[in-house]
């Protein structure tokens, strides 16, 4: 399983959304079930997925898609785009 699909799965898990509507543009504010709760569950299910560890000062700023991905990059894995069309 590439990344991108790896990611996709992990947030579809923790925030009940279908993996075919998750994109980069997603976010704690486009997302009801994406709530303070649910942002810590996505952080951890995504720590061991990727085998990383996030900092706490990268949580706050880290509550859309497009920011967990650039995370991600930040620590070596790279992540493609995610569009509706995949």
């Amino acid at each position: 399983m590439d990344n991108s699909r790896k990611l996709r799965s992990t947030i579809s898990a923790i925030l009940g959304v279908p993996e075919d509507q998750i994109t980069d543009d997603l976010s704690s504010e486009t997302v009801d079930t994406w709530d303070s709760l649910n942002h810590i569950n996505l952080i951890s299910a995504i720590e061991q997925e990727f085998g990383v560890t996030l900092a706490t000062d990268d949580l706050a700023d880290s509550q859309s898609v497009r920011k967990l991905k650039a995370l991600l990059a930040d620590r070596g894995i790279e992540v493609k785009a995610i569009a509706n069309s995949e």
